[in-house]
């Protein structure tokens, strides 16, 4: 019995993981990012439920560049707790999932200042690292949210709607994508239609 349950956990953790390379692959094709749309691919293994968010910056903090003033900064941290309160973001229609994780840091949105020094010191790596970053990314930053569920009954869970639509109004369409055992879904949600239906 315990050898059926390591095989079960393996196969899980080795799917998910499969999954999500597969949802990364496909955004890497993806063309460049439109303001007011984002995605969401949802995982499903066994009980264990991964959503992640993916957003230009601009549709959760209303700008792209890194915050260097003080309502900037602000913005940043309170999105943050914004991105955090998982409760207002998802709403599951059953099986009891509770959240066991969340990932979310919008520390690299914040512009750090540096003394003369420092500056000096790293001045020509700076130059070159902002040089490949601007190359690679341009002006836009993005933030990813990852949320991490154990269900206690995969099988009763049918919808999860959204609430990003209210917390973030700037946000105007997101494309989902649902992967589980038993195949793929994709779905293009609004404010008007924020469910997604397994």
């Amino acid at each position: 019995m315990t050898t059926i349950r390591t095989s079960v956990g393996v196969f899980s953790s080795i799917f998910v993981v499969s999954c999500l390379s597969l949802a990364r692959a496909q955004h890497a094709n993806l063309s460049a990012h439109v303001h007011g749309a984002s995605e969401l691919n949802i995982v499903i293994g066994g009980n264990k439920l991964e959503i992640q968010l993916r957003s230009p910056a601009i549709n959760i903090l209303g700008f792209e560049h890194k915050a260097s003033t003080e309502q900037q900064i602000r913005k940043v941290k309170q999105s943050e707790v914004k991105l955090n309160d998982h409760n207002a973001l998802f709403s599951f229609s059953s099986g009891g999932c509770r959240l066991t994780q969340a990932k979310i840091d919008l520390s690299d949105l914040i512009e750090h200042k540096t003394t003369e020094k420092d500056a000096h010191d790293h001045h020509k790596n700076d130059l070159d690292h902002s040089q490949e970053q601007e190359d690679e990314h341009g002006d836009h930053s993005e933030i990813v949210a990852h949320y991490y569920y154990d269900c206690e009954d995969m099988d009763e869970l049918s919808s999860i709607s959204l609430g990003f639509f209210d917390v973030f109004p700037a946000m105007q369409q997101i494309k989902s994508m649902l992967i589980t055992t038993s195949g793929q879904g994709a779905a293009s949600l609004t404010r008007s239609n924020k469910t997604i239906t397994f």
